[in-house]
């Protein structure tokens, strides 16, 4: 019941944000959004044969997003799920977490790509920590269903992204030359604070780890023709690059720095006058993109940040850059 009521409250409340975000007659129409996702009816239904129950699952159909992108001025959203994936999950085997993963893949190019174009791409559904099911869904959805990337979680059971047990399949991205969005997870083994959606802390932290995994294991120079969007602007990365480089054994701070600025940084609940300046500073406008987390991030308040970006002081180019070229280019060099 809170749960419900939350979200009836802050969908009041993104409702209300959303009116005032037309009402400003900006000029950031063509936005593209890298970070949304969809819950199509039959993964609702198997979410909540593993617990999930529609209480925390927010209302979507492909009518109601695109509704979302007319409101806000997005051409174009690349869409996936989201935490907690396809699993694993205790009481599925490994062939109905790939069947899921295929189904999941087939819809978003079928029902939203294909009936939609322009309007929908989307990032795949892969069954990590399963590398043999990973490796076969990427080719599929890369090759045969022209998927804009590869959608991977923060971790998987308490595996982060770098873990060598992940290298079979990082080398095959590596030589699709692939695009990888990356979002957060939960973070293992720690309770959410009371109070709190899992997403506002924990997320954060997630992400955080994840990314610095990946450089200090080695895994951004090992497979180097992979290109990287951290969601939610990377969690700390930002704030903490230096830190970390200067704690690292392993390279020197040039080299450190330089890694961590090779990823894309998406604006996901980070566009606020206190985060912008240290991510403007650090990632610059090359290494941003644009990102609302739409649906279940109105319940932390998706249209505030959209609004609190519209009326950050950006000059034309950073803007261009944040809300659709950057991601062009990407596009371009996937194709």
């Amino acid at each position: 019941m809170r749960n419900m009521e939350l979200m009836a409250r802050w969908t009041e409340m993104g409702m209300v944000c959303l009116v005032l975000i037309a009402s400003l007659g900006f000029s950031q129409a063509h936005r593209i959004d890298l970070h949304t996702h969809i819950l199509p009816p039959f993964y609702n239904d198997w979410l909540a044969e593993q617990g999930y129950g529609p209480a925390t699952l927010p209302a979507w159909s492909p009518s109601l997003h695109l509704e979302y992108m007319e409101s806000i001025g997005t051409t174009t959203s690349v869409v996936s799920i989201t935490t907690p994936g396809v699993g694993p999950f205790n009481n599925n085997s490994l062939a109905t977490t790939r069947s899921m993963a295929r189904k999941l893949n087939q819809y978003s190019y079928d029902e939203l790509a294909k009936k939609y174009p322009g309007k929908f791409q989307f990032w795949a559904t892969v069954t990590l920590p399963d590398v043999e099911g990973s490796i076969a869904e990427a080719k599929y959805a890369l090759e045969e269903l022209n998927a804009t990337g590869i959608f991977l979680e923060s971790n998987k059971l308490g595996i982060y992204l770098g873990d060598p047990a992940f290298d079979p399949f990082f080398q095959l991205l590596n030589d699709m030359h692939a695009l990888v969005f990356i979002h957060p997870a939960k973070v293992p083994d720690v309770r959410t604070i009371p109070g709190l959606p899992q997403g506002v802390v924990d997320f954060t932290l997630d992400m955080t780890r994840a990314a610095v995994n990946l450089v200090f294991t080695n895994t951004t120079q090992k497979y180097p023709n992979i290109t990287y969007i951290l969601a939610n602007a990377g969690g700390s990365v930002t704030l903490l690059a230096y830190r970390i480089a200067l704690a690292s054994q392993y390279y020197s701070l040039p080299v450190m720095i330089e890694e961590f600025k090779q990823f894309y940084y998406d604006t996901t609940f980070s566009s606020t006058p206190s985060a912008m300046p240290t991510i403007l500073q650090f990632a610059t406008p090359d290494r941003m993109t644009f990102g609302t987390d739409w649906p279940q991030g109105q319940v932390v308040g998706t249209a505030f940040y959209t609004q609190t970006l519209d009326e950050y002081p950006l000059d034309k180019s950073e803007r261009e850059k944040i809300y659709r070229a950057n991601a062009k280019g990407l596009f371009r060099r996937n194709s």
